[in-house]
């Protein structure tokens, strides 16, 4: 061979590894050699670590509705609750029940078309009804709202949740708002097609007219009439001769007396 010593070499840790060891086996020995700390006090645990309070963040502020009363709706001239006309008046009765034990006062109904995906964004806003009204304990009461759906949002696919809220206190103070209606509906456009009430109403129109007329019609004659009869009529007599009836008979026997000649 060549004659050099080649040495292979070490795998790299491998003296750390019984530098470890060793240490090991020296703490070993002077945990056997030491002597138990116990001089006959009490064990003493520690005084508990006082954590600072974790200061969660302020929720915010949301008004629900009382346990002790319950609103419903109704919409008394739309059979299907999900498509509304755009740009006539949409009427909804909003009831309230107060099922207490002390006065609830309902101040007032707001409501508007939102973005199903994000309540937070609003489409349209409806007016807000305010009322002020105290509904006693075991009282129900009904109140009448009214919005206009914009026509701009009529036709197409298009879908809005509307809502409605009831807002109301207790005598407390405490205030309460509730939704009697929170669903997704459309808005549609109106088919002008046969109104019976704009039709009654041009025969209304019609009417009135024909009865101006009429008046101003007999207004006319009767003041050209009037004058043409401030002449008297001219009597003609009768036609065939004399009625002799009429006549007394004494003056007919001294006509025919005055009336006969002698020779």
């Amino acid at each position: 061979s060549s004659g050099i010593n080649a040495e292979w070499p070490l795998r790299p840790g491998t003296r750390c590894q019984e530098e470890d060891e060793i240490m090991d086996s020296d703490e070993e020995e002077e945990l056997r050699e030491a002597e138990p700390l116990d001089d006959g006090s009490p064990l003493d645990d520690g005084e508990p670590i006082e954590h600072e309070p974790v200061q969660e963040e302020a929720e915010d502020f949301v008004i629900k509705p009382s346990p002790d009363a319950k609103v419903f709706y109704a919409f008394p001239k739309h059979a299907d609750e999900t498509m509304f006309p755009g740009g006539k008046v949409v009427k909804a009765l909003i009831g309230f029940q107060n099922n207490g034990d002390s006065n609830f006062i309902v101040d007032n109904i707001e409501g508007g078309f939102r973005y199903p995906m994000d309540y937070n964004y609003v489409i349209q806003n409806f007016t807000s009804f305010r009322y002020g009204r105290e509904v006693a304990p075991g009282v129900t009461q009904t109140f009448l709202y009214m919005f206009v759906p914009s026509e701009q949002l009529a036709g197409g696919s298009r879908t809005f949740s509307l809502v409605m809220s009831l807002n109301y206190r207790g005598e407390d103070g405490t205030l309460y708002t509730d939704s009697p209606f929170n669903e997704t509906v459309s808005v549609h456009e109106v088919d002008e097609g046969f109104d019976t009430e704009i039709f009654f109403m041009y025969v209304l129109l019609a009417a009135l007219f024909a009865l101006l007329l009429f008046g101003a019609q007999y207004l006319l004659s009767s003041a050209f009439g009037g004058r043409k009869g401030g002449r008297k009529p001219i009597e003609t007599g009768t036609s065939g001769g004399i009625d002799y009836d009429y006549i007394p008979k004494d003056h007919l026997t001294t006509k025919k007396a005055k009336g006969v000649k002698r020779d």
